[in-house]
């Protein structure tokens, strides 16, 4: 019976040793172990405007991840330099900055902490009039109607208006002449090869002819007279969309 009583004791002495081991390697493991942390995953980047011209922030994107390691990379920011002025082709260095008390309690180890990036997939301008569609310049015309309250009134001028200078803008410009003899310009932005139209940065102008040109019906004289000093102008034409013909 002694012998039987000691042994049963031996195995629940070595069964509770397995256990606290167990319970060792699971709490090393799951807490004190250190775990590599790529502090690049999941990063995405925001580009606004062209290429040439555009800006970038960083996020980083990681809902997939378990609690621990998604509440330490929410506390992970992000340094870009340069982040203006980039145009496709261009590299950008990445720096990930981080909550470096809550990486030493959670016994975690950043890694990939810099890191470079290409630039790419940035809109590019237009060399001329030429290149762009003329679907895009259609839809250029539909949306300035709307936004003049003018849908089936055909524009008596437009032009491809390419900035001279960065930040100047290139433009598509209709002008249309109001019901009570008034002309107005509307102007589309941001035209480039991501044939956009950004129905919500049109602007409309009111149009002030010299006699000479009211007489003439130089709406040309007139863009030039107003836009030549900041932009390229190549008007658009009865072969590219059609405009209102000149009343004799």
């Amino acid at each position: 019976m002694k012998t039987g009583a000691v042994k049963n004791k031996l195995i629940y002495f070595a069964f509770l040793q397995s256990c606290c081991i167990g319970l060792m390697l699971v709490g090393y493991f799951g807490f004190l172990q250190t775990v590599n942390i790529d502090v690049m995953l999941g990063i995405q980047f925001v580009y606004t405007g062209e290429s040439g011209e555009a800006q970038v922030s960083a996020v980083s994107k990681t809902d997939d991840l378990n609690q621990r390691i998604q509440e330490f990379m929410q506390t992970v920011t992000y340094t870009i330099e340069p982040s203006e002025k980039l145009a496709n082709g261009d590299t950008i260095t990445v720096t990930a900055l981080y909550d470096a008390d809550m990486a030493v309690e959670y016994h975690f180890q950043p890694v990939n902490t810099r890191a470079e990036f290409l630039v790419e997939g940035l809109p590019e301008r237009y060399a001329s009039l030429a290149e762009i569609p003329e679907a895009y310049i259609q839809e250029s015309r539909e949306a300035a109607a709307r936004a003049l309250k003018a849908e089936g009134q055909e524009p008596v001028y437009g032009a491809f208006l390419q900035g001279k200078t960065a930040g100047v803008r290139d433009r598509i410009l209709w002008m249309y002449q109001l019901e009570d003899g008034r002309y107005e310009i509307v102007l589309v932005p941001d035209v480039n090869n991501a044939q956009v139209v950004n129905r919500k940065a049109i602007s409309t102008q009111q149009v002030y002819l010299s006699s000479k040109e009211q007489e003439n019906r130089d709406f040309a004289g007139y863009v030039r007279r107003v836009f030549e000093a900041d932009c390229n102008i190549e008007e658009l034409t009865e072969s590219t969309v059609p405009l209102d013909t000149p009343q004799d």
